[in-house]
């Protein structure tokens, strides 16, 4: 396995892992974090899958190593964002599998909506997505107001950890989360927050029924932040070709919370695309 990791023109930081020989080369499998997190939710996983498939790995801009180069993000900027790398690293011919993980879950699907034609998707895997309603868009603007005058989000990461996860949790995940968190800065956290904020100017529900590419969604039976009852089950009941699939004692970090199973769902879900 081969890695580079680089910076966009716009300062956005990107890893991309390569397979030692050329295996199912036509694809590459895009992985993008939620908020508060960085590139490195994925890696466990992306390093497996890269022993046969391209991977690329992106901090959205504002988070971890990427520059954040306006106050307040949205959808359209995340998506825009997604597409100059794919440009730039020479990869956006190639088909296209999008695994995101919370908010990122909502970006693939604002993705497949609104933007499928600058994308060439074959497949979408959706990690305990957020569906945007006007009671999540309440609670992260409390979190924008939270945070003013703040340093850093050391508050948040005493909390997160134990709050956002399941009972099968162990100290050592928690405290990468926890790493996860104190590694972002309190202007790139708010931009992503407002991105989640904004989503409720779009009209998600009605629109699901438009994506048709085949979708993978993984889900935690103790996810408070994303829930099966009101959230993912409206996801999946309204997009056309979904499977879904429960982790048992799993919260909202589900990659790092279960990665081996997570690994095999989406390296099965990946074979055929």
């Amino acid at each position: 396995m081969q890695t580079v990791s680089d910076y966009t023109t716009t300062g956005q930081f990107y890893t991309i892992l390569t397979p030692e020989k050329a295996i199912n080369d036509d694809k590459v499998i895009v992985f993008l974090h939620g908020l508060g997190s960085s590139q490195n939710f994925h890696y466990p996983v992306a390093l497996e899958l890269s022993q046969q498939y391209v991977c690329l790995l992106i901090d959205h801009e504002g988070a971890a190593s990427s520059k954040l180069n306006k106050p307040l993000l949205t959808l359209e900027d995340l998506s825009n964002n997604i597409e100059l790398i794919l440009k730039e690293t020479g990869l956006s011919a190639k088909k296209i599998i999008l695994v995101g993980h919370s908010m990122s879950g909502m970006l693939i699907n604002y993705i497949n909506i609104f933007n499928s034609e600058k994308f060439n998707i074959v497949g979408n895997v959706l990690i305990g997505p957020v569906h945007p309603t006007e009671q999540a868009a309440d609670i992260f603007e409390k979190r924008i107001e939270s945070l003013k005058g703040a340093k850093s989000l050391k508050e948040f990461s005493n909390v997160i950890p134990f709050a956002a996860t399941g009972s099968a949790c162990n100290p050592l995940k928690k405290a990468f989360i926890r790493q996860l968190i104190l590694s972002q800065t309190v202007e790139g956290y708010v931009a992503n927050c407002a991105a989640i904020v904004n989503a409720r100017d779009y009209d998600f529900t009605n629109n699901y029924k438009l994506i048709k590419k085949p979708t993978l969604i993984i889900y935690g039976e103790e996810d408070k932040t994303a829930p099966w009852v009101g959230g993912v089950e409206i996801i999946d009941k309204a997009i056309v070709n979904t499977k879904a699939v429960e982790l048992s004692k799993v919260g909202h970090w589900i990659v790092i919370e279960s990665p081996d199973e997570v690994y095999q769902l989406i390296n099965e879900f990946v074979k055929d695309k």
